[in-house]
């Protein structure tokens, strides 16, 4: 049973503790990083209707894929205005998740259930707010395949990530905000979902490891049913420099970092 003081600590310890089942892609600084950048969105929305009452305030979100539910937690801890559904095909996934809502204390605000995303759900159409995803961007035969059936499904899919993308433009709501996070060499395949999907690419936040390092991420959010209008921000510069040995083993993240996303302290620790 959980307890005020058991929720307290878990919260405290995000995302440290989350359960994921063995032989399943482990989440990972994708995850994090999406549900930071989500939730920024969500605080700026805060801040703009800050005399609003708690009902105007209130947000439908879903995320696409949610696996153990590590980001569509994320965002609800930082922004408690929000009401999640995470959508997932494997039923061990959901169930950890599930378990992890209840551990911090969310599973009144979130609801799991399983989809196949390329699968219209009728019901759930034009619902949301907001949507976020973490979509496979492997491609098969790209890289070596894992013996783990789930893992290899998490990892490479060919048309993942038009199904995520036609997915999300039916669960918003006209203008409704979709984020994801991508691979970097990938972008102008990213851009080509977009504009089949009809999301009108409005933010890109560039991540890359070190301040002289290419970008390997691309955060990126968009707006059903607007014209494209791309806002380039600056790059998030994950890691300063470190000298030595503990620069393979000890991540040393920067202030913007941390300051963008607080959480990436605590997955390293």
């Amino acid at each position: 049973m959980y307890t005020q003081e058991s929720i307290r600590d878990a919260r405290a310890a995000f995302p440290r503790g989350l359960e994921q089942p063995g032989g399943s892609l482990r989440f990972g600084l994708d995850a994090l990083l999406l549900a930071a950048f989500a939730a920024r969105h969500c605080e700026e929305r805060r801040a703009r209707l800050s005399r609003a009452t708690p009902q105007a305030l209130s947000l439908s979100v879903a995320e696409l894929g949610c696996g153990c539910g590590a980001a569509l937690l994320g965002l609800a801890l930082r922004c408690p205005e929000a009401r999640g559904l995470g959508l997932e095909r494997e039923e061990n996934l959901l169930e950890a998740a599930r378990r992890n809502a209840r551990e911090l204390g969310l599973e009144q605000s979130l609801l799991f259930r399983a989809a196949d995303l390329a699968v219209p759900l009728p019901e759930l159409d034009g619902t949301r707010d907001m949507v976020l995803a973490n979509p496979p961007y492997g491609l098969p035969g790209q890289g070596r395949a894992s013996p783990s059936l789930l893992r290899e499904r998490a990892l490479r899919d060919a048309d993942a990530l038009g199904v995520f993308c036609r997915a999300a433009a039916r669960l918003l709501r006209h203008h409704g905000h979709f984020f994801c996070i991508f691979e970097a060499r990938s972008l102008p395949r990213l851009c080509a979902a977009f504009e089949e999907a009809r999301l009108g690419l409005r933010r890109i936040i560039p991540v890359r490891p070190h301040s002289h390092s290419p970008a390997t991420r691309l955060l990126a959010q968009t707006r059903k049913g607007a014209a494209p209008e791309p806002r380039l921000e600056a790059p998030l510069t994950l890691h300063r420099q470190q000298p030595g040995r503990a620069a393979r083993t000890t991540p040393l993240w920067t202030a913007r970092a941390l300051a963008f996303c607080p959480w990436l302290a605590a997955a390293t620790t």
